[in-house]
């Protein structure tokens, strides 16, 4: 079994007690990317990456070309003016970064089409689930997959298409450190949880690093990577959508209130269809190697 990444806020202890393990660690001042960074390759500890919440717009982000070869997901707010943001466009495609924005705020989804466009990595995360707007986030996947024109990737939809397999389910939930089977969160206490939102509430699978070697022996982490197939024992619900195999329930707390996943994921399903045959059309002639 691959060694799972952790997921933590920055904390000084803490970060001295991961000795050889990978992380993505999270941080709010960008002033703190130095010293983050150093501190980590001091006690031996790999970066996966920096999380940083911005409050504020991208444009106001202070990029410095001393963060080159820096792995960086931001999470702001909004974009800000493009008069901000042109003269240093060069400066951020040249950096290690991916830059998310709100689901909340409407007009994040004429920034993320802009940003792509630019050749800036970008994506979209959720906010609140009942007031998503399918449709903007329907015509943002069309661009990503579909669109002819040269673009950076957008998340979640290039990791969705590009990590699909009909046979199987796919989780994009990785593109936000939120997969188990790749990625567990740990708090300063050494608590160990499946998710985020887990470890927020206090729904612990583990406690100690030492615990992490012994981790799929652990029945509660058994129950968090097998936490889909609870949808299958009810008799309505999610589990029976068309497009299951590219939401796995993530929006079944709203789709009450809120139906416009179910449309947007078979279209998302359509897309990784014609996606992964576009990728067989262009693949190359390979002839055998000696």
């Amino acid at each position: 079994m691959r060694e799972h990444i952790l997921v933590c806020q920055y904390h000084e202890n803490l970060i001295n007690r991961l000795h050889h393990k990978q992380v993505v660690v999270k941080i709010s001042d960008f002033e703190k990317i130095h010293p983050v960074c150093k501190q980590l390759n001091d006690v031996q500890v790999g970066l996966h990456c920096l999380m940083i919440q911005h409050n504020g717009s991208i444009a106001s982000i202070p990029f410095h070309e001393s963060w080159k070869g820096i792995p960086i997901a931001i999470y702001a707010n909004e974009m800000g003016t493009m008069k901000e943001l042109m003269g240093r466009l060069p400066l951020i495609r040249d950096l290690n970064i991916r830059i998310f924005l709100n689901s909340d705020l409407e007009a994040n989804f004429t920034s993320l089409h802009i940003m792509a466009s630019l050749g800036i990595e970008c994506g979209l995360y959720f906010g609140n689930k009942e007031k998503i707007n399918w449709e903007l986030v329907n015509d943002l996947m069309t661009y990503a997959i579909y669109g002819k024109v040269n673009h950076a990737p957008l998340e979640p939809f290039y990791h969705l298409a590009s990590h699909y397999n009909p046979e199987q389910h796919t989780d994009f939930n990785s593109v936000y450190f939120e997969n188990p089977l790749t990625y567990l969160h740990i708090d300063h206490e050494e608590n160990i949880a499946a998710s985020s939102e887990d470890l927020d509430n206090k729904k612990f699978i583990a406690k100690g690093i030492d615990s992490l070697e012994r981790i799929s022996e652990n029945n509660k982490y058994d129950e968090a990577i097998h936490a889909w197939q609870q949808f299958f024992l009810k008799p309505d619900g999610c589990a029976y959508c068309q497009a299951w195999r590219v939401c796995l329930g993530k929006f079944s707390e709203s789709v009450k209130v809120n139906e416009g996943c179910k449309p947007f994921f078979v279209d998302m399903m359509e897309a990784c269809d014609h996606f992964l045959s576009m990728q067989h059309k262009n693949k190359k002639k390979e002839v055998w190697q000696p």
